[in-house]
């Protein structure tokens, strides 16, 4: 009896399909992103489940560092959620275009389906292999779209994820690297809002033109 379940539980998880539209090769796990802002380190780990439709990143240091550690998840309408578990707040931000890649929400491009269409439109070529963090990484180099400013981006794919990145543009090059990448189960608590966290939405007014985005 218990051979047979071990048995049903191998032809389960082999038969188990990622959905159509996911944007990762790989179910669930946790990647941790090491990024220079202005001299510190910023550590962000990217929590994802459902093969990357549902992410979280952690963030803590760098700019976002005098507000502590905080969760960011991104809804069903690509809006983002930061949430500050400690202080029990959660603010909605919109859905920032032209940012995906360097930003909490999923990345525009669909790593994992990249179609000659989207290689044409984003001037994305193929350049070669790399390890990243014992990975066997996929490099690319794009044309991204920076507020209306032409910028050369770089990046490292594994089975959809980006383990590094590096972006060329007038303020220099800047970017980041996967210091670990683990497969593993995620919690689901991990991509929701607390009980009894009101979400309070972002006053966009104080960012002047940039609320545009």
């Amino acid at each position: 009896m218990f051979l047979a379940a071990a048995l049903l539980a191998v032809v389960s998880l082999a038969n188990a399909q990622a959905p159509a539209d996911a944007p990762y090769g790989v179910k669930s796990g946790v990647i941790t992103m090491s990024m220079d802002m202005m001299g510190n380190e910023m550590i962000t780990e990217t929590y994802f489940d459902n093969y990357g439709l549902k992410t979280a990143q952690v963030s803590e240091g760098g700019f976002m560092g005098g507000e502590g550690k905080t969760r960011t998840i991104t809804d069903k309408d690509g809006a983002q959620i930061r949430i500050n578990d400690e202080a029990k707040t959660a603010t909605k931000m919109p859905a920032f275009g032209g940012m995906g890649g360097f930003g909490g929400g999923r990345a525009q491009i669909n790593w994992n389906k990249l179609t000659d269409e989207v290689k044409k439109e984003n001037n994305i070529k193929e350049v070669g292999k790399e390890t990243i963090a014992g990975k066997e990484c996929t490099k690319y180099t794009m044309t991204v779209d920076m507020m209306g400013n032409q910028s050369e981006q770089t990046v490292w794919i594994y089975k959809g994820i980006q383990l590094k990145n590096e972006m060329t543009s007038d303020f220099g090059t800047f970017g980041s690297t996967c210091k670990k990448f683990e497969e593993k189960d995620v919690p689901a608590s991990m991509f929701e809002v607390p009980a009894g966290v009101k979400v309070e939405e972002m006053d966009m007014s104080q960012f002047g033109g940039f609320g545009g985005f």
